[in-house]
């Protein structure tokens, strides 16, 4: 019996000194949280980034398949939506809109879009699509422009155009003034399909904002 109480607790104590020899100090504890944090950040950081560089390169070979095409003469046609809510047409619009409804609050929206948008573009930092990519366009809009690509300004302001039309009651079919301006932006190879989209979809939520706070 004797014999059997000593090995119990010989065994007992061999189990204590592995516990202790095991245990660590609460620095080296600490240690070993933030390596595993970092190492988990590192992971997440390198996923995000394979992911974004897969859209990209999804984006550029859809986008790529638009910029090939040519229309000949109805080149004319899509330089409407496609030039309408630039510089060019911006303040126009902004002019037609100031006589009838006697209020700033679409020039100022479009101010507020073309300041955000255009920081946003030197933040993204996206080269535009290559000429030598595109095919042959009866209009050389591609030429017209030397800043990033991301996001769109011109699918943009036609987004502010629509919430713009859209508050003031007009037909939702206004609407399509943007999918309009997107896919013509991106056949004369100013654009791929994902800069349109994140110009479009930033640009709708903050006119939609905008008119809730001031209209």
């Amino acid at each position: 019996m004797a014999t059997k109480i000593a090995a119990i607790a010989t065994s007992m104590i061999s189990d204590l000194a592995l516990i202790g020899a095991d245990k660590t100090s609460p620095d080296e504890e600490t240690e070993l949280i933030d390596d595993t944090q970092l190492h988990l950040s590192k992971m997440d950081g390198t996923l995000l980034r394979l992911c974004l560089q897969k859209l990209d390169a999804i984006d550029k070979e859809w986008s790529d398949a638009i910029h090939k095409l040519e229309f000949g003469v109805i080149d004319f046609l899509i330089a409407i939506p496609a030039t309408l809510f630039g510089v060019i047409g911006c303040p126009f619009l902004a002019v037609w809109y100031y006589h009838k409804y006697e209020s700033l609050l679409y020039p100022m929206n479009c101010l507020v879009v073309v300041i955000v948008n255009h920081t946003a573009k030197y933040i993204f930092n996206r080269k535009r699509p290559k000429f030598v990519s595109c095919g042959k366009k009866m209009i050389p809009l591609k030429r017209m422009h030397h800043d990033p690509a991301m996001p769109s300004g011109d699918t943009a302001q036609s987004a502010v155009a629509a919430v713009t039309l859209l508050y003031h009651g007009y037909n939702i079919c206004w609407s399509l003034i943007v999918p309009a301006s997107a896919f013509a932006r991106v056949y004369f190879g100013s654009h791929y399909i994902g800069d349109t989209i994140v110009g479009a979809v930033f640009a709708w939520c903050m006119s939609y904002a905008i008119h809730i706070c001031f209209g």
